[in-house]
């Protein structure tokens, strides 16, 4: 079976996008070992450190109210019961006085 030359281009330029591609992986995976090298080799940061847990912790009650996203029960502000206006159930139209007709 004979390839014509734009099969054999489209070949070629499948490979090359190919080839490409797996360059630009492996550059951003050299650059992230890198990267993990230079973090583990700083003496200003400190090493991670893992959580641990208290035997006597109380579990928070409100944690959203802790980090601040939401306001605490206690400071939530109180909205009175809304009374509906008055003036609703009088008639929206004026009467026209007929000395002003």
């Amino acid at each position: 079976m004979a390839e014509t030359p734009r099969q054999q281009e489209g070949l070629q330029r499948v490979q090359i996008g190919l080839t490409g591609l797996a360059g630009v992986v492996l550059l951003v995976g050299l650059a992230n070992i890198v990267i993990d090298k230079a973090r583990i080799d700083d003496p200003s940061v400190p090493p991670p450190t893992v959580p641990t847990l208290d035997v006597n912790a109380v579990a928070p009650k409100e944690p959203l109210a802790e980090l601040g996203v939401q306001p605490a029960p206690e400071q939530a502000p109180i909205v009175p019961d809304l009374q509906p206006d008055p003036n609703l159930k009088k008639p929206m139209d004026r009467e026209i006085p007929p000395a002003s007709r």
